[in-house]
């Protein structure tokens, strides 16, 4: 299966990209980032045409990034500015790929496709992740999966009660009234739990041990692998208005075929100024990403052999919806993608 091009991933964070170039394996291309001396942040392909040396390991020189083999320097544009072999000639060949990127929501993100196409309107809207009244953790997670099992992992909580037994499971979870929803090409899935108790995780750091909420878990995935996941719980009757809730992304970018940039970051309105809450938040979610959620994708991607998942036809369940939509809208994008650029 191919990748979509014409859409926008995630590259890195903002504040990972600082005075040293970053290198990253983008939907199996090499990239390499840097900023300019005004702090612009471009990319470029990461490999050297001269003898293909990753450039990640080279430096940055006044507004140019340089080779860190023979010296070679290409600038934002990826023209080669400067030889300092020889008489110092720079053949049109010496040139690399350049690719759209924009930085926003404290996020760099990457075109992938014909840069002629990239539309920053085409990016959902996540204003939340940079609004100065919210607190933000964030994170970053190297899986070796391919990146729809990492989005089938978020639209099928049915998992929680087994996987995340002693942190996030609940089996409100399971009992919860359920709507999935296909508008255009984002899929949500809206999970209602009244009157009941929530996991050990959630309850302690929201103040709610052993007391029955109302909450909810909705999910909503845009297109190639972007997911946006809202947490809250409020007394039992209560508005949502009332009560707290988390706003969380999970931004999945293809490295290989068979391995994922997993970027995740949580948001919240109350206790804002809690450092303390902060550090558990961050502890308690990696905990359960990469001690829990981690090895088990890693392990079925293993036991599959594949990536192409309905070649083993499996059996699917009613909590498998949300999932299946998903993958329907990728799999027809990424064909109407693949029969325009080979209409024959």
């Amino acid at each position: 299966m191919t990748f979509l091009l014409n859409c926008w991933y995630v590259a890195a964070w903002s504040d990972e990209l600082g005075a040293q170039p970053l290198g990253r394996r983008i939907l199996d291309e090499p990239v390499v980032m840097y900023r300019l001396p005004s702090g612009a942040a471009v990319a470029l392909q990461g490999r050297c045409p001269h003898r293909f040396a990753p450039l990640h390991l080279g430096k940055v020189v006044g507004a140019d990034i340089q080779c860190p083999y023979h010296g070679l320097r290409f600038n934002a544009e990826g023209a080669c500015t400067f030889n300092p072999q020889g008489n110092g000639a720079t053949p049109k060949a010496l040139h690399v790929k350049t690719y759209p990127l924009i930085e926003k929501y404290g996020t760099l993100w990457i075109w992938m496709g014909p840069p002629e196409r990239a539309d920053p309107a085409l990016l959902p809207d996540y204003g939340f992740l940079e609004d100065p009244q919210l607190a933000r953790i964030q994170g970053y997670i190297h899986s070796r999966a391919h990146y729809e099992l990492l989005t089938d992992n978020l639209l099928d909580l049915g998992h929680v009660d087994f996987l995340h037994e002693t942190t996030l499971g609940c089996e409100a979870t399971a009992r919860a009234k359920t709507t999935v929803r296909v508008s255009g090409n984002t899929v949500t899935c809206d999970r209602w739990m009244a009157n009941d108790f929530q996991g050990p995780l959630p309850s302690v750091l929201l103040g709610r041990v052993g007391q029955r909420v109302d909450a909810w878990l909705d999910v909503k995935w845009d297109p190639p692998a972007l997911v946006t996941l809202t947490f809250g719980m409020t007394d039992v009757g209560g508005a949502r208005e009332n009560g707290m809730q988390t706003l969380n992304v999970h931004f999945m970018t293809p490295e290989t075929q068979t391995s994922t940039h997993y970027f995740w970051a949580s948001s919240r309105a109350f206790r804002t100024d809690d450092h303390e809450l902060s550090e558990q938040m961050l502890h308690g979610i990696n905990l359960a990403f990469n001690q829990e959620d981690k090895p088990m994708i890693e392990a079925q991607q293993a036991m599959m052999g594949t990536t192409d998942l309905w070649s083993l036809k499996p059996v699917l369940l009613a909590g498998d919806a949300a999932p299946v939509q998903a993958r329907r809208v990728l799999a027809r994008l990424i064909e109407s993608e693949r029969a325009q650029q080979d209409p024959a």
